[in-house]
C-alpha cells in the first residue's frame, strides 16, 4: 500500500487534533492543573509510539490490515519526528511562561 502525498498531509493534520481538542475539553477534570500552557504542553507531548505500534502490529497479524500498518507506522514516525523538533522549543517557552 502506498499512501502518496496522502500520508504527509494525513499525518500533519490528524497529529495536532488527534488528543489537544480532547485534552483541553477535559480541562476541568485535570485537577490542579489549569493553566491553559499545563494543558496545551500535556496534550502535546502525550505518548503515542507504543500503543499505537502494539495495536498497528495486533491489526496487521491477526486480519492482516496492511493499511493499518502503513498508517500507524506513518503517524510513530511523524510523532518522532514532531515531537523531537518541538521538544527544546516547547520546554524553554514553557519554562518561561510556568516562571511567570
Amino acid at each position: 500500500m502506498e499512501l502518496g502525498w496522502l500520508g504527509p498531509i494525513l499525518a500533519v493534520t490528524v497529529l495536532p487534533l488527534r488528543r489537544v481538542p480532547v485534552v483541553l475539553a477535559l480541562k476541568p477534570l485535570l485537577g490542579q492543573m489549569r493553566r491553559k500552557g499545563d494543558v496545551l504542553f500535556l496534550s502535546w507531548f502525550g505518548p503515542l509510539g507504543a500503543a499505537a505500534l502494539y495495536y498497528a502490529t495486533l491489526s496487521f497479524q491477526e486480519v492482516r490490515a496492511e493499511e493499518v500498518w502503513v498508517v500507524g507506522s506513518l503517524f510513530i514516525c511523524a510523532s518522532l519526528i514532531a515531537h523531537g523538533l518541538t521538544a527544546a522549543p516547547f520546554a524553554r517557552l514553557y519554562g518561561r511562561h510556568a516562571r511567570e
